[in-house]
């Protein structure tokens, strides 16, 4: 599966959201600098990702987290370590040249 696939998007310059690779409708978020959970919080409603039930909306990432990814472009992106979501049932992998692995 292509990243492009689950419909990625930039909530701002360090951080972008993307639909979980299992279920396909919660969006995952993925940071490159450490952000606070209302910070994250007010990106995901402003991008209209704000949670609509107990399965849906958005999963944010550890406040202190933080990613490293090698291009803008996300059908060629990489993503540094693994994004691990599963704490909240959701997938954990890599992102690697575009692909979902």
């Amino acid at each position: 599966m292509k990243l492009l696939d689950l419909e990625p998007r930039w909530l701002s310059e360090h951080m972008f959201a993307f639909r979980c690779p299992h279920c396909q409708k919660t969006w995952l978020t993925c940071k490159n600098v450490a952000m606070s959970n209302k910070d994250q919080r007010e990106l995901a409603i402003a991008a209209n990702l704000e949670p609509t039930g107990p399965r849906y909306g958005c999963v944010l990432m550890d406040a202190k987290c933080a990613w490293k990814w090698d291009a803008p472009d996300f059908a060629t992106m990489s993503v540094t370590p693994s994004i691990d979501a599963s704490k909240s049932g959701h997938w954990h992998g890599h992102i690697t040249k575009g692909e979902i692995k």
